[in-house]
């Protein structure tokens, strides 16, 4: 049978093309690699450990025999581009740094809590010019009480996710990991009664989105929780997330996800702070109706 998805080979003036876009994209993913370095320069300063640790910037020099691959006519070597199962393949391989990174930093007077970042979710790696938003559009954090090899691990799992489904985690998103944070740890007997995620504004990136050349970006928080958080933050209704994140701070966890913590839904102070919490929530859902209403109004007049 013959092979339908035999390469042929492209004009002159498209493989030229080709190889322009394939440039310019390179040096954008540079760029912005360049850019987004420095905003967690800014924001967490330098990292006790990345993971790879070839982490670096990627190389903005097109290979001289560059071709696209699987390419048939120009439209197929686009798309052979932009579907190149290349992304996937490398996102999995921690050797790589030019994909998936974790940054890992250390407590310290400010921080007294173990944070990590990802970088490469927000890379342009299909993009050959700047656009509204970077790649993905996002990158995520996590904080721990400790340093350990859980955290890293939820992060590269939500990543692959993201780059499989192109599935955007934003502020408010709830979701289910179907096992235990902490479950990449074999040493840990126990494992954490955390299984849910809240994902929300992170209180060390207050401008929340922030620019690179390439488009912009959501740097986020990932906090665990456990079902029965999860299951009354979706009965909360539109402020769900809100509300559970707001009683994790009256908890005193804040944003810290601790794998040992207990489910709060068994505290017995629990049903009083959400009583607080709730009406706040619902009082400030009438006054945005009311404003909404109150903007149609106006405009009809």
């Amino acid at each position: 049978m013959a092979d339908d998805k035999q390469p042929v080979e492209l004009s002159a003036e498209d493989l030229a093309y080709e190889r322009e876009r394939e440039a310019a994209r390179l040096d954008l993913l540079r760029k912005a690699w360049i850019a987004r370095n420095q905003i967690y320069k800014d924001l967490f300063g330098e990292p006790s450990y990345v993971s790879p640790a070839s982490y670096a910037p990627p190389s903005a020099e097109l290979d001289p025999d560059w071709v696209p691959q699987g390419a048939v006519d120009l439209e197929k070597a686009r798309e052979s581009l932009q579907k190149s199962d290349d992304i996937l393949s490398v996102l999995k391989n921690d050797d790589d740094s030019q994909h998936l990174a974790v940054l890992a930093y250390g407590p310290d007077p400010f921080r007294p809590y173990w944070t990590y970042v990802t970088a490469g979710m927000s890379s342009p790696w299909v993009q050959s010019e700047p656009g509204e938003v970077s790649g993905f559009g996002c990158e995520l954090m996590i904080k721990c009480p400790t340093d350990n090899k859980w955290a890293p691990s939820i992060l590269r799992t939500i990543a692959l996710y993201v780059f499989n489904h192109a599935g955007t985690p934003s502020p408010g998103s709830r979701m289910a990991l179907n096992a235990s944070v902490n479950a990449a740890d074999l040493k840990k007997n126990n494992q954490s009664l955390l299984r849910n995620l809240l994902i929300w504004y992170a209180d060390e990136a207050p401008d929340a989105w922030y620019q690179l050349p390439s488009g912009g970006f959501g740097l986020f928080i990932a906090m665990g929780i456990t079902d029965r958080e999860l299951e009354y933050a979706e009965k909360a209704g539109k402020y769900g997330t809100w509300v559970m994140e707001q009683l994790l701070r009256r908890k005193g966890y804040n944003q810290v996800t601790d794998p040992d913590r207990k489910d709060m839904m068994a505290d017995a102070d629990t049903g009083l702070m959400l009583v607080g919490i709730r009406a706040y929530a619902e009082t400030f859902a009438e006054n945005e109706s009311a404003q909404s209403e109150e903007s149609v109004d106006d405009k009809g007049l």
